[in-house]
């Protein structure tokens, strides 16, 4: 299989570096890479709004702030091709087409974000789509897609499997509330329902054991047809 990882910069990095973490996704990774083509787009989490809020003060303009998230993204994605060692590309990737050239080398690309107005979420989606991978793996600090916030209702009800469709609904919902964060956001998931990617939505709990995970035995969410 040709799989994407999508790995949450809050989980990487939730207030520092979880070097624990990094050290066993890395190993998963690793692993997963000796019987599968592997890519990882690693995000800004909560080290990013804290720079784009800083930043706040200085200049009104939202693609300037989109930049420096950016930069925070590829500085995570850095921590992830330091612990992949000589598996990994030794630069974070920029380009889609590069990511398959890199694939080809038996190497795993490590991407951050791309573009301005786009999230990793939305990035991870356009490179599964590109590369045409058999699997989307999105690690988050949620394990999953839940039919409202679970931070906020304790008896939000978890979602085992859902359609791309529902995927959307969910993922429009979430942001049309003030304040509101889904686990995808809605470009990316309407990026997974154009591409029809079969999608694995887990927590950081079952990122652990990312093996198991793309075998099908996790406690996320399946998204899919």
């Amino acid at each position: 299989m040709r799989i994407v990882f999508d790995i949450g910069g809050s989980v990487l990095v939730p207030d520092d570096p979880d070097v624990d973490f990094i050290g066993k996704m890395a190993y998963e990774l690793i692993k997963i890479s000796e019987d599968h083509e592997v890519a990882v787009v690693v995000g800004g989490g909560k080290v990013a709004r804290k720079y784009i809020k800083a930043a706040k003060t200085f200049t009104p303009n939202e693609t300037f702030k989109d930049y420096i998230g950016i930069h925070i993204t590829r500085a995570n994605a850095m921590l992830l091709i330091a612990a992949l060692g000589e598996k990994a590309y030794p630069f974070v990737i920029q380009d889609f087409r590069k990511a398959w050239e890199v694939i080809q080398l038996k190497k795993i690309p490590i991407m951050g974000g791309t573009h301005p107005g786009h999230t990793t979420d939305a990035v991870s989606a356009l490179l599964a789509e590109y590369l045409q991978a058999d699997l989307l793996v999105v690690v988050t600090n949620v394990d999953g897609v839940y039919d409202s916030d679970p931070r906020k209702n304790p008896n939000a009800k978890k979602l085992d499997r859902i359609t791309f469709d529902q995927l959307v609904e969910i993922a429009m919902q979430a942001e049309s509330k003030a304040g509101g964060s889904g686990v995808v956001d809605a470009l990316a998931a309407k990026f997974i329902q154009r591409g029809k990617i079969k999608t694995y939505i887990v927590g950081k709990k079952d990122a652990y054991h990312l093996f198991d995970v793309v075998k099908g035995k996790h406690s996320g969410t399946v998204v899919e047809p």
